[in-house]
């Protein structure tokens, strides 16, 4: 990783982004919230596998592959879009999270016959909580990735 310390320090503050949406995403059936969970692997599923084993999915599965999508999204940030994007961390990650939000409610969720942004499947709340636990990604991707930048350049690594 030395040869690419803004790759290792994006996936440190990727794996925190990451914890912290997938504990967000947990936490709605506590709050009588139906918050969308798990929309790309449906569809992947959807197209690629024609009978599920009895019970769906192991939740590890699930998790390992909510991860996985996770850290592809981290890689894009930190090697696409953080380096273009204006501000400050904290607004990078901000404006980043609508990427992830946009693909699976634009284009994934309505592949699935949810329509736009889940619209036919989940009420109004349980959009908006989507669009937060996406923003609590991007946020704390970006403004932990930022300060992990400073700390490093600080310490004239």
């Amino acid at each position: 990783m030395k040869k690419h310390p803004r790759l290792y320090l994006g996936l440190l503050a990727g794996v925190v982004a990451i914890t912290a949406n997938t504990l967000g995403l947990k936490a709605a059936p506590l709050m009588a919230v139906n918050a969308e969970s798990g929309g790309l692997l449906k569809l992947v599923l959807l197209h690629t596998t024609p009978v599920l084993p009895a019970g769906g999915l192991p939740e590890g599965f699930k998790l390992l592959f909510h991860y996985l999508t996770g850290l592809g999204m981290v890689g894009l940030y930190v090697l696409v879009f953080e380096p273009r994007l204006p501000d400050n961390g904290w607004v990078k990650g901000g404006l980043f999270s609508l990427l992830p939000w946009v693909l699976n409610g634009f284009v994934v969720l309505p592949l699935l016959g949810q329509g736009l942004a889940g619209g036919h499947v989940l009420t109004a709340g349980g959009m908006a909580y989507f669009f937060v636990a996406n923003a609590v990604f991007g946020l704390v991707l970006g403004g932990l990735y930022a300060y992990l930048r400073q700390q490093q350049e600080a310490a004239g690594v």
